[in-house]
């Protein structure tokens, strides 16, 4: 063989074997590279909850009792001692009349009485001399008995020309000023009572109101301090529906000493959250953002196997409550769901758990 025609055999075996030697090496490397290209995601373990979803509805928070405090008889207002804002102590005296016009109501009804009675005992010696008849005498007894009803009447409204604190309290709202004219029954002042607690009030649907009891516990939140609870209880609940609404009151009592550094005020907007009756039994919840696909019956997400693959599992769903999902059938206690990273997954693709 001349040494021209053996260059191009030598040239085609060099390759070769530097072929050869590049792809013995390179083995290891790509499984090192399969090894640290695994997807790194969160996992979260499978929740237990109540089975029934909570009732979520917006509240107002208010005194359990607010009295609006008005005079029985009209007059001039003398003085108001209080203003809004203002606590005040049982028995204190918030305003008055002028007493000037219901002090002569009073004379006016005293004078009356005591000509009826003087009436009355002349009548009866008229009567024992047979002078007058009986029937006239029986209608002086009557215009007696009315005297005395009209001067209890003048009596029991000066009583009522003054207002007082019937508790400790504070005052939510006042409608009138010293020297106005007001009706009887105007209101004047409004009263909301601390020894009757502070409650949130509410409206429920039928389908909300059929699972609640008085006594269930409750949590209670106001707008104007989010991500701040109390713990409330169900004390009132409407057993008839209103018939503009079509809904049924509910007020729960706030246990107000739970966040004492905080002063609740009447008419702050809110949101009151009931656990159902009968929810003792316990649901699986996921979070939401576990859920790569569903609809409003069903759902498909990733559980981790012990090997630390993925597994695409089809779920159930029974209701949403907040940023949880809770399902209609239970997982096996202890599963894991990847809660960041689903989207990209495959089944049975092997993923790095972050800590």
């Amino acid at each position: 063989m001349n040494r021209s025609a053996s260059l191009p055999l030598m040239s085609t075996a060099l390759g070769l074997g530097l072929l050869l030697s590049a792809c013995g090496p390179s083995k290891p490397d790509a499984e090192a590279a399969t090894a640290t290209t695994a997807r790194v995601v969160k996992v979260q373990t499978v929740s237990l909850g109540p089975s029934q979803a909570a009732i979520d509805v917006a509240g107002v928070g208010a005194f359990r009792d607010e009295t609006k405090l008005s005079f029985k008889v009209g007059g001039v207002i003398e003085q108001i001692t209080v203003r809004e804002g203002d606590s005040v102590k049982p028995n204190q005296k918030l305003a008055w009349l002028n007493q000037q016009e219901v002090n002569a109501a009073v004379s006016q009804a005293t004078a009356g009485l005591d000509k009826a009675r003087r009436d009355l005992q002349r009548g009866e010696q008229l009567r024992s001399e047979e002078v007058i008849s009986s029937v006239q005498l029986d209608n002086l007894k009557t215009a007696l008995q009315v005297a005395q009803a009209q001067a209890s009447q003048a009596s029991f409204s000066r009583q009522t020309a003054e207002l007082s604190a019937r508790a400790a309290g504070v005052v939510l709202k006042r409608f009138a000023q010293v020297g106005e004219v007001v009706a009887p029954g105007q209101p004047v002042l409004l009263l909301g009572s601390r020894a009757s607690g502070f409650v949130m009030k509410a409206s429920l649907s039928d389908r909300q109101a059929i699972h609640v009891r008085v006594g269930q516990t409750a949590t209670a939140q106001f707008d104007a301090v989010p991500g701040i609870q109390w713990p409330a209880k169900v004390i009132e609940l409407a057993q008839a529906a209103d018939p503009a609404t079509g809904t049924y009151g509910v007020q729960v009592l706030i246990d107000t000493q739970a966040n004492p550094t905080l002063n609740v005020l009447s008419g702050m907007q809110g949101q009151l959250r009931i656990q159902p009756a009968g929810s003792s039994e316990q649901r699986s919840y996921v979070p939401l953002e576990a859920v790569i696909e569903g609809d409003n019956k069903a759902a498909w997400l990733f559980t981790v196997e012990p090997n630390n693959s993925v597994k695409r599992r089809a779920v159930k769903v029974a209701f949403v409550q907040g940023n949880r999902l809770a399902l209609a059938e239970n997982l096996p206690e202890g599963t894991r769901v990847v809660s960041v990273g689903a989207a990209y997954l495959q089944d049975g693709e092997t993923v790095q758990i972050a800590e």
